[in-house]
């Protein structure tokens, strides 16, 4: 809409809280009269039903008559799903704008960020929550954004004496009925604006922005709302709480610079700026998208009135057995049997046979029917939700081998598959927010805990500055086999037959968490100094060599350096490249070094050494057959002395031939 040919979002700071205001008037009144709102009640109800109706069975009827009673497949069908989908921890992958060592070292920093703001500071929580959000209402919401108040103190202001914090990333959950965009729009992509309603402590804001305490102080109570929220029971009392509407609106030709407004009300403005980030800091989650809206849609919608016909079934058999359960006599008119006669047990009960005997009337049988149709309905609901039995650890009794059993198991996954991608794109999302917010924002130097080799921890010290080279990040959700335990011991013990895993405690970490950051952590920060060392030598450093590096995988990689017309007619590199080269060749051929490679797991050249020289003595030739019979010349008349070989006696005069 416009007013005075003017964009609302472009109002005077006087006007704008009017005008915000309003949009988020407009938009719970379309929720209120599209229905929308009465789902959500109605949702929320079931979802938390146990909780809303005490945990017990309940009466109802005009005098009592009923007892009711809810089972309630309906949130544990829905937790399936959760669980389904979250169950692997994502791997954050960061993307930098160039590959050159400086980048690369930054993407591993910024890994390192994101999994200490996936771990300490509950980032992981808040994903769930959206997802079950998203499951609950078609749609859940993050709010990513810098807290200047939050973070350790580094200074005191000179002029005020306040402490001077360092500030850190905020994030906050919202639901569908506390995010007012333009529901005019066909789909929920690229929002102009977006109204986050929120509840904080009066005093903490009054703290925060001291010029206007004395309006903040007046201001209504989150209490006064009673329309506020009204999927849930019961009324605020005596809250500290006020609501705050932030207004964020992304540049655009209206409006160039966007706009971040936070109100308490029309005329108590707290904030009012150009948006400071580099996108919306909404960002959402929706299982399904409801075509020709801007809403999400979720399968839980359609398992509602499946759930209440169930409860209404299970309080049919419920009521029937409680109000009947108790026996009951039937007695003929005219009996001469009191009820004391016949209280208790073993009595010796004597009757008139011609008045009959005392007989028990059941009246709790119920009609097989009731039943069949509950099990008929549980199972609509499997279908409808793609939770199978196996999935919810009730396997049906056909199903006996274990292939068979997981292949339903992943056909519930794969149902599953757009919630998942949904869930992946908000990790993404979430993940970038967080890099890009603390580029901008982090300036003051600050320490995060970072897992370092085999999961031990390391301290880091950063500021924005060292994250300016990524500029995306991607999410890796890993592989559902190294999610098992028999999936951890294939992978494994296929990295040790490989000669992957080098030690024992590389072994035990990928067995416990299905992670290969113990093992190619060490080839991946020689890799990175490879890299430092040829943009070094490019630029003509002399860079040293030491015994304990790769060898070999430095000759490969270095030689990169001069596969290029330009390197090969530069003398100066061609120079600095091949000493080095002759370096990394001259240890591997050293024979001092050969223990040591051999420890490090590497191959060391055979010398070339020429061949030993012969000895002044050489050995004599083989002796000839005359000396072999060490005789003379026959013709110089020492026949007697040649020993001929013994020949064969005659048999009959004893003596030799």
């Amino acid at each position: 809409m416009t007013k005075d040919n003017k964009y609302w979002a472009a109002d005077s700071q006087d006007q704008i809280g009017d005008s915000i205001m309003k949009k988020v008037e407009d938009y719970q009144n379309f929720l209120l009269t599209s229905g929308r709102l009465e789902l959500y009640r109605r949702a929320y109800n079931y979802y938390y039903k146990s909780v809303i109706k005490g945990a017990k069975t309940n009466r109802s009827g005009e005098q009592g008559e009923f007892t009711t009673i809810n089972v309630n497949h309906y949130r544990n069908l829905l937790l399936h799903l959760k669980t389904m989908t979250t169950q692997q921890r994502p791997t954050f992958e960061p993307r930098a704008t160039n590959t050159d060592y400086k980048s690369q070292a930054q993407t591993i920093l910024a890994s390192g960020l994101l999994e200490y703001y996936l771990r300490e500071k509950k980032v992981e929580r808040y994903i769930k929550n959206a997802v079950e959000q998203g499951l609950l209402f078609g749609e859940g919401f993050i709010r990513c954004e810098w807290d200047t108040s939050a973070g350790e103190i580094y200074g005191i202001n000179p002029e005020t004496g306040a402490e001077i914090t360092q500030g850190d990333l905020s994030y906050t959950n919202f639901t569908p009925l506390d995010v007012a965009r333009d529901f005019t729009k066909n789909n929920s992509d690229k929002h102009d604006w977006y109204i986050l309603t929120s509840g904080e402590n009066r005093y903490s804001l009054m703290a925060k922005y001291p010029d206007l305490s004395d309006k903040i102080e007046r201001v209504a109570s989150i209490s006064d709302f009673k329309d506020y929220n009204r999927i849930k029971a019961g009324i605020y009392e005596d809250s500290d709480d006020v609501l705050v509407y932030s207004l964020y609106h992304r540049p655009c030709p209206a409006l160039p610079q966007g706009r971040v407004t936070t109100i308490l009300d029309s005329d108590i403005i707290l904030l009012d700026g150009p948006l400071p980030y580099r996108n919306l800091p909404v960002y959402r989650l929706a299982p399904e998208e409801q075509i020709d809206s801007i809403f999400g849609y979720t399968v839980g919608f359609d398992l509602i009135a499946v759930q209440e016909a169930v409860d209404s079934l299970y309080s049919t058999v419920l009521t029937n057995q409680s109000t009947f359960g108790v026996q009951n006599i039937a007695i003929p008119k005219g009996h001469d049997l009191s009820v004391t006669s016949i209280s208790g047990g073993l009595n010796l009960i004597e009757y008139d046979t011609k008045l009959g005997k005392p007989e028990s009337l059941n009246l709790t049988q119920t009609p097989p029917e009731i039943f069949n149709f509950i099990s008929q309905l549980e199972r609509l609901q499997e279908t409808l939700s793609g939770v199978n039995s196996v999935a919810r650890g009730n396997p049906e009794a056909s199903l006996k081998s274990g292939s068979a059993l997981a292949l339903v198991q992943s056909q519930a996954i794969q149902f599953s598959m757009n919630l998942q991608q949904s869930y992946a794109h908000l990790l993404e999302d979430v993940g970038t927010a967080t890099i890009n917010i603390l580029r901008d924002f982090a300036s003051v130097p600050r320490v995060a805990v970072i897992a370092g080799k085999s999961n031990r921890s390391l301290m880091k010290q950063f500021t924005g500055d060292d994250l300016n080279l990524i500029n995306r990040v991607t999410v890796d959700m890993g592989n559902p086999l190294s999610r098992s335990t028999s999936g951890k011991v294939q992978l494994a013990e296929n990295l040790l037959a490989n000669g992957l895993v080098k030690t024992p405690d590389e072994y035990i970490q990928v067995l416990s968490t299905g992670r290969l950051e113990p093992v190619i952590e060490g080839t991946q920060a020689e890799l990175l100094n490879i890299k430092a060392e040829n943009e070094e030598m490019t630029e003509g450093k002399v860079v040293p060599v030491m015994v304990t590096d790769d060898h070999k995988t430095h000759i490969q990689e270095h030689k990169a350096i001069l596969a290029s017309p330009e390197a090969r007619r530069n003398p100066e590199l061609i120079k600095i490249v091949t000493d080095h080269l002759r370096e990394h060749i001259s240890i591997l051929s050293n024979p001092e070094n050969t223990q040591l490679l051999i420890m490090l797991g590497q191959e060391p050249l055979q010398s070339t050494a020429p061949a030993p020289a012969l000895p002044e003595s050489l050995p004599q030739s083989a002796p000839s057959s005359a000396e072999l019979l060490d005789t003379v010349n026959p013709v110089t008349g020492k026949a007697a002395e040649v020993r001929m070989p013994n020949q064969p006696r005659n048999p009959l005069t004893g003596e030799h031939v």
